[in-house]
């Protein structure tokens, strides 16, 4: 690749300003993204007439007024970039190229067997959606969502016991591809999804419940990320109980013993799809063990939300998506009782189940948008 030249990188920054404007205020004019951006009129004038061209941006001519010119708004044209999302989990792998508005162009999925080498089945998978990508269009990055411990900042999957994945640098496997690659954990693409659709909130949670139990935080409208990169790792918090369970962490009573499928399977001494079953059913002892569940679950929730002054909890996972509504109900209800009078927390909420080219455009247009550091450039036709 082409070594930038100062002058490259500081109009690609340019660029990167107009469309962040752009994006932040759509249908503005030429004249106040000069004022909102520092630039000279003419700078502003030069660069929108190049992106114009290359389809990065649209305008729109207003009705015209008594007098003066016909005022020219802009927006984004998000149809104009594509990426690729990836889905990577113990059950399947998916992957799919859209557009940023949301437009697939194609998507595959492929079933995992047990034991799989999942790496070698990922790339073949990736190589069969990327060979369609439109040849006039530039495929801004590779976003991959795993279920483990991600070091966002290097691409490395740090643990993915379901994936038999440790110390994995998955940006550099996925290299060769020639697209940059975005690795994030699962609840955490989830988060930036749903930091969207709840702006203006500064402090939320997505917690996870399914094989395993994971969480993410977003605190002061930012998604928390720390030093060792094993933030929301919710399963492994310890519950309160007489009785003794160990975890394959070392630990005994972590939260994932008492509320992951494995854990409801065994407490129910049934498979985990028969106690689906059975509370669509509305069978008492089935509906008693997810209710079981919740008071597990909403007293460690209880204290999260009174330590972080968090607004509410957006539960995602299959085992919530299983039993959402007695689920929704309970746990809202429980947490409530444990919360005090103080506390300004608006309630629990449900993941709405986005696609995955919903969830990586959000991710995507975050990182692109709100970071100073980003080594890639957006490009048009």
């Amino acid at each position: 690749m082409e070594k930038m030249t100062s002058l490259d990188r500081m109009k690609k920054e340019n660029e990167k300003n107009i469309l962040r404007v752009v994006h932040e205020n759509p249908g503005i004019y030429r004249k106040l993204i000069a004022t909102k951006t520092g630039l000279s009129s003419q700078t502003i004038t030069n660069l929108v007439t190049e992106m114009l061209e290359r389809n990065m941006l649209l305008e729109h001519v207003q009705l015209p007024g008594t007098r003066g010119r016909t005022p020219v708004s802009l927006e984004i044209n998000y149809g104009s970039f594509h990426l690729v999302t990836v889905e990577v989990t113990s059950r399947r792998l998916l992957a799919c190229l859209h557009s940023l508005d949301e437009t697939t162009v194609v998507c595959e999925e492929c079933v995992l067997q047990r034991g799989e080498d999942v790496l070698r089945r990922l790339k073949e998978l990736l190589e069969n959606v990327c060979v369609q990508a439109p040849q006039t269009r530039r495929v801004q990055a590779l976003v991959v969502s795993v279920t483990g411990v991600v070091n966002e900042e290097t691409g490395m999957v740090v643990h993915a016991e379901t994936l038999n994945w440790s110390n994995l640098n998955l940006r550099e496997e996925l290299s060769y591809l020639g697209y940059p690659v975005l690795v994030c954990n699962d609840v955490n693409l989830i988060a930036y999804y749903e930091k969207a659709r709840h702006q203006g909130e500064m402090n939320f949670m997505v917690a996870k419940l399914d094989v395993g139990i994971g969480a993410s935080f977003v605190l002061g409208s930012r998604v928390l990320r720390t030093a060792n990169n094993a933030v929301g790792e919710l399963g492994h918090v310890t519950v309160a109980c007489e009785e003794e369970r160990p975890c394959a962490c070392g630990k005994t009573n972590c939260l994932t013993q008492f509320i992951s499928q494995e854990a409801l399977e065994e407490t129910y001494g049934q498979p985990y799809e028969t106690l689906v079953e059975d509370v669509h059913k509305g069978k008492t002892e089935a509906i008693l063990r997810i209710e079981k569940l919740c008071s597990h679950l909403a007293l460690v929730l209880a204290n999260v939300i009174t330590l972080l002054d968090l607004d509410r909890v957006i539960l995602c996972g299959s085992t919530t998506n299983d039993f959402r509504e007695v689920l929704h109900l309970c746990l809202d209800k429980r947490i409530r009782r444990l919360l005090s009078y103080w506390v300004s927390f608006k309630g629990v909420e449900i993941h709405n189940r986005a696609g995955i080219a919903e969830i990586g455009a959000c991710f995507w247009m975050d990182m692109f948008f709100s970071s100073d550091d980003m080594e890639f450039a957006i490009e048009g036709e």
